[in-house]
């Protein structure tokens, strides 16, 4: 495999895919992995560019055949990232993004384990946000549910402390600054 895969990560609202996804639309050779999920569809996101969106049925299916790489439930819904989705782009030399939640980067870490192919690919990112109130905000402006924000701070709190973990890290600024931290990282795996 030629690739990277990049997994980006960090709390709900800290800004994640906004970053990741100025990043694909400079970079040529990255693309995203697409997440396989049962939650319904935010508002303007389509089925196969955004996620794989399937009922639990056909997830818990897919799980039992041993197709993901990692799955897990998450604010009481199933994500999970398909073998076939990373292979083939990392295969064909592209570089791989997954933005992911903190629970599946560390999934990512024990694939590394016992994946040769994915252990050398494999590089992480972690997004800090200024701090939770600035979380809250941003999840307040994208429509989210009361009672998920508060979940999602509750969870938030133990994801930061999970930081360490990764290869590299940076403190969510403006929308211009983290595109330019998280543009500087790849160029750096990149080079490397």
């Amino acid at each position: 495999m030629d690739g990277i895969l990049l997994v980006v990560s960090g709390p709900a609202g800290s800004g994640k895919n906004t970053v990741c996804e100025r990043l694909m639309s400079s970079c040529k050779n990255i693309t995203r992995a697409i997440t396989t999920t049962t939650r319904a569809p935010r508002q303007g996101e389509a089925d196969g560019k955004d996620y794989h969106f399937v009922s639990v049925e056909e997830f818990e299916s897919a799980a039992k055949r041993g197709d993901f790489y990692e799955w897990a439930m998450v604010h009481g819904r199933y994500y999970g990232t398909s073998k076939s989705e990373i292979l083939s782009k990392l295969e064909s030399g592209k570089d791989v993004i997954l933005i992911i939640d903190v629970q599946g980067a560390k999934a990512w870490r024990e694939i590394a384990k016992k994946d040769a192919a994915v252990a050398k690919s494999l590089r992480s990112v972690f997004i800090r946000p200024q701090s939770l109130d600035v979380v809250r905000e941003r999840m307040v402006l994208r429509g989210d549910e009361k009672e998920d924000i508060e979940r999602r701070i509750k969870t938030a709190e133990r994801e930061l402390l999970e930081e360490k973990n990764f290869d590299f890290a940076f403190v969510s600024k403006t929308k211009d600054e983290d595109f330019i931290s998280l543009k500087n990282i790849y160029e750096q795996i990149k080079k490397a």
